[in-house]
């Protein structure tokens, strides 16, 4: 159903609204074929401006796509202001506004005329058009090759008829004889080449702007939740480092006051384990010497005192008896060397120092007197 714009009441269930075509003229354009999306469209507006001394905005420019021919060359031009007034007049079930021209029937190789009113409406092949005077549709159709066959429809015209019979092709007043002559029009969507004037130029921003605005609220709880998450990442990671620190340091506070008192540690597994195996060679006694488990014995009495603690004992034949005990404090451990040196021993204190846990380790080197 076609309505022509303000004429008569508008039809009941769905139509097109027609709107004067020469008010919306297709005007081809030079632009790069590289040059796509936005930018093309953005080139093409530039040259229209600079072309017709047009007003950034007081024009609207819809691109005319035709099927199989690549990127478009050709844009409908309208006046912003008489758009906005057309698409407010529009009526309940308007499909599509389009110019007058776009409405009738478009082939390669075909001219549709069609005269109603005074005024002629032309569809030339797949990517051409107007809408003039009978006098200027003439003239702008004697600068054109002449096409394979022409669809005249409307009312007579002696003028532009008599034009049309000398270009020698064939002239159609109906669409079945042009179906007859093996003339295969194009379908509705390949003909109007995706134009419609009902929505504005910004309607597909528009609708890209509310489905951002939509998501706008899930999209920064994310953000949070995700900025949330990473910040424990990276606390959990800082305590895993500071108490792996703090581990290794344990570590090697226990190596040095247990298995190696003096020198580097380089590898702990290795030189713990070469300390135990020392540990666990038996030791022989020198003669004339007491044996080392003797003076352990008899340094025994003193080391099960309440406020002190054995915590190693080993013997070498370079180092004599050498014990490793912790005490209360520095007081406790000076009663335990004099109680060691009343016993009869010779008494070494080769290192001692306080725990961060609380209390002092120290290792005294025995040797019992003859």
């Amino acid at each position: 159903m076609l309505w022509r714009l303000g004429e008569g009441a508008a039809p009941a269930g769905p139509h097109v609204a027609l709107v004067p075509g020469a008010q919306v003229p297709l005007l081809p354009l030079a632009l790069p074929e590289k040059l796509r999306g936005m930018a093309r469209d953005r080139v093409a507006e530039r040259q229209l401006m600079d072309q017709l001394s047009l007003p950034d905005g007081g024009f609207e420019m819809r691109p005319l796509t035709v099927k199989g021919t690549g990127q478009w060359s050709r844009a409908l031009v309208a006046d912003a202001a008489l758009a906005k007034g057309w698409r407010a007049a529009l009526r309940p079930g308007c499909s599509a506004l389009l110019p007058d021209y776009l409405a009738l029937p478009a082939a390669a190789g075909l001219w549709a005329i069609d005269v109603d009113g005074g005024l002629v409406r032309a569809r030339l092949g797949q990517d051409d058009g107007f809408s003039a005077e009978p006098e200027l549709a003439q003239a702008m159709l004697a600068d054109l090759p002449a096409p394979k066959a022409i669809l005249r429809s409307g009312q007579a015209e002696a003028g532009l008829d008599a034009y049309l019979a000398t270009l020698g092709v064939p002239v159609h007043d109906t669409v079945s004889g042009l179906k007859k002559s093996g003339i295969s029009l194009l379908r509705w969507s390949e003909a109007t080449g995706g134009v419609n004037l009902k929505d504005p130029p910004s309607a597909g921003l528009d609708r890209l702007r509310d489905r951002i605005l939509r998501w706008r609220v899930p999209v920064v709880f994310g953000v949070l939740a995700l900025a949330a998450w990473t910040a424990t990442i990276l606390l959990e990671t800082r305590q895993h480092r500071a108490d792996a620190l703090r581990d290794r340091q344990l570590t090697s506070d226990l190596v040095r006051q247990h298995f190696v008192p003096t020198g580097p540690i380089l590898d702990v597994r290795a030189q713990v384990s070469a300390a135990m195996d020392r540990a666990a060679q038996p030791v022989q006694a020198e003669a004339g010497t007491i044996p080392a488990l003797g003076q352990f014995q008899v340094a025994a009495e003193v080391l099960t005192a309440a406020d002190i603690r054995v915590l190693a004992a080993s013997y070498r034949s370079d180092t004599g008896l050498v014990t490793a005990v912790e005490a209360s404090d520095f007081t406790v451990l000076d009663q335990v060397i004099e109680a060691l040196q009343a016993a009869g021993f010779l008494v070494e204190q080769q290192e001692s120092r306080a725990q961060q846990t609380g209390g002092v380790v120290a290792r005294l080197a025995l040797e019992l007197t003859q």
